[in-house]
């Protein structure tokens, strides 16, 4: 066998061994669901695998905060460790929620006009504006506020980052890119919702010339936005001239 056929073999194997576990975590996540709690050896049961095996997902589960655990004591032997989801595993199963904003949105547009949703929008608007900001405040430097608006809009499910870049005109520059938009089907139905995305970085960062260069629902892998580095108007000249202290930068090294 060629060392091209190879590891093309093992690349098949690696991908079916990675959807198994998948499948697994997916199906040890129901049936905790299901059943409130459960132990090791109830888990291994009704998977059809090992208790090495189930461990092994349940450690990765905890370390993910979506799994949490506590000891029963029991008539005859030793406490039996009890696993049951915590409410950070509400996101791995399927929710209804955004499909009942996309209907209420549409009805008020409906009854009301498309300017009582366009108040809506706005409002919602001044409403990040104000958490963010107080979230910004904190900030020691322009750098400092970055990081957290990255941070944020990871948190929110946008899996953002930071990275250098080169603009248009040639000037050193940072490209905030969110590479999901858990927003996408809202947007869709409702465009306006991007702008207004827009709108909130230039005014939480207190920066006009902020633009989008990519953009999801345009077709783009991402929602990329340009912050020129001659932002920062407050601090010392030299403390944004360059974009290098960000190229290692993501949103898990920012600090809470």
């Amino acid at each position: 066998m060629s060392a091209s056929s190879a590891a093309y073999r093992q690349q098949r194997e690696d991908a079916a061994a990675s959807k198994a576990r998948s499948t697994t975590r997916n199906l040890l996540l129901e049936i905790l669901k299901r059943s409130g709690e459960c132990d090791v050896t109830t888990l291994a049961q009704q998977l059809g695998v090992s208790s090495v095996a189930v461990r092994r997902h349940l450690t990765a589960l905890e370390c993910d905060g979506m799994v949490g655990a506590r000891l029963e004591r029991r008539p005859v032997g030793r406490p039996a460790r009890l696993y049951s989801l915590t409410d950070a595993a509400a996101d791995a199963f399927p929710r209804a929620s955004e499909r009942v904003a996309l209907d209420l949105l549409a009805r008020l547009e409906e009854m009301m006009g498309a300017e009582a949703l366009d108040r809506l929008l706005r409002a919602r608007l001044g409403d990040l504006q104000k958490q963010y900001g107080e979230r910004l405040d904190r900030a020691e430097s322009w750098r400092d506020k970055l990081e957290i608006l990255t941070r944020l809009r990871d948190e929110e499910g946008y899996l953002c980052n930071l990275k250098p870049a080169v603009d248009t005109d040639g000037e050193h520059a940072l490209h905030l890119v969110e590479h999901h938009c858990p927003m996408a089907d809202i947007a869709r139905q409702h465009p306006k919702v991007c702008g207004f995305e827009l709108e909130l970085f230039r005014l939480v960062l207190g920066e006009p010339e902020i633009r989008r260069v990519e953009h999801i629902l345009g077709g783009g892998r991402t929602c990329t936005y340009v912050i020129p580095l001659r932002s920062g108007r407050g601090e010392a000249a030299g403390s944004v001239q360059s974009p290098a202290e960000f190229s290692s930068f993501s949103a898990c090294d920012v600090p809470e």
